[in-house]
């Protein structure tokens, strides 16, 4: 196994790296993650590096295979534990950012940014592995697992960032959620709800024009084609999901797609660059992997078998020292009232803070805010 990880050299030395590999190793794959402030390294930005994270980190395997993975037991947690969190904002900072982000759509800057708010939380030695057993339970497609000495890469992500085969790329950005109901009649009424809905629907759709514009500079722009708002399902609740295909251009390699495409616009707003300058304000810490990509390539551009699959690291935490860390987020537009913004962000996040807590009620959760306000 080979690995390589760092900031800009390593960037510039990937591809490079992925082509060694792939004409010694005919059945492998690189596996790894880009990070959500990799974007510096391709427009202007004001992003703070994390300093106890790379960029990039990918890990070059010789053979690739799919294998079981056994279940691990659950320990019954006690009835009195409780789950200590620290977060970047309260609920009337959430309030506040939220006023910010409508001012600058109201001054015509953008028309959408999607805010996040960053949870941490120390595990007292729960096991990486029995969190990724709690949080994916409802089999999110394109989960993953990515453990190294240094820290553990635990995602439940149910968005595809890109994926590529055949000289065609596809984009299935998630914008627009709803909670599930109570029973299969409650589900079908949230359905036709969320997709009833103009603000999602609207919401949804600029995000599709963006990706559309995206995949333009790097695919035969006759070749582009979306079909629009179908409803995905999750044990706690639905989504809205779009997807842009188009016909990539022959010279095109993986640097010039992240060039295009990098960061998710879904989980940016646009216009994409100014939104992600404002989210930086307003945000003020590193997302890290969370927002970033975890994925898969096989092959290389010279090389007949090239493929490469990444998912949009939404629901994604990072463990480093017995600490856990996430971001949450949703998008922010106009008409977005702060109260029900907060309350989807936070049914966002209970999967992930009950996988870390074992716990089902938000009362066993001691959330301190701003604790990683700058």
């Amino acid at each position: 196994m080979s690995v390589l990880e760092g900031g800009a050299e390593a960037l510039e030395e990937l591809p490079s790296w992925l082509d060694w590999h792939a004409g010694r190793h005919a059945a492998g794959a690189a596996i790894g993650y880009f990070s959500y402030e990799l974007a510096r390294f391709f427009e202007s930005l004001p992003l703070q590096q994390n300093e106890s994270l790379p960029d990039l980190s990918f890990a070059y395997y010789p053979r690739n295979e799919k294998i079981s993975r056994p279940r691990i037991p659950r320990p019954v947690a006690p009835g009195t534990q409780q789950l200590e969190i620290q977060t970047n904002f309260d609920e009337e900072r959430y309030a506040a950012a939220i006023g910010r982000i409508r001012n600058y759509i109201a001054a015509g800057e953008i028309y959408q940014a999607n805010l996040t708010q960053q949870f941490s939380a120390r595990l007292a030695g729960l096991p990486p592995e029995q969190i990724y057993d709690r949080l994916t339970e409802g089999h999110a497609p394109f989960r993953a697992f990515l453990k190294s000495p240094q820290r553990t890469i635990i995602s439940n992500s149910p968005e595809r960032f890109f994926h590529v085969s055949g000289g065609r790329i596809l984009a299935s950005p998630v914008k627009g959620t709803i909670a599930r109901g109570a029973n299969p009649a409650e589900d079908r009424a949230q359905i036709a709800g969320l997709l009833a809905s103009d603000k999602e629907r609207a919401e949804n759709l600029m995000i599709v024009d963006l990706l559309r514009n995206d995949l333009g500079r790097i695919c035969c722009y006759e070749s582009i084609q979306a079909r629009l708002w179908e409803v995905e399902t999750l044990p706690h609740l639905f989504h809205l999901v779009s997807h842009i295909e188009g016909r990539l251009r022959p010279d095109v390699g993986l640097r010039d797609i992240l060039r295009a495409l990098f960061p998710c616009g879904s989980i940016t707003g646009a216009p994409k660059i100014r939104a992600i300058e404002i989210l930086a304000e307003i945000e003020k810490v590193p997302r890290g992997v969370s927002m970033g990509a975890i994925g898969i390539v096989i092959g290389s551009p010279r090389w007949p078998r090239w493929a490469m699959d990444f998912n949009v690291a939404i629901r994604t935490m990072t463990v480093q020292e017995d600490v856990a860390v996430f971001n949450v987020g949703g998008g922010i537009v106009y008409d977005s009232l702060a109260e029900a913004e907060h309350e989807e962000m936070m049914l966002k996040a209970r999967p992930l803070l009950e996988a870390l807590g074992g716990l089902g009620s938000r009362e066993s959760w001691a959330i301190e805010a701003c604790v990683l306000e700058h």
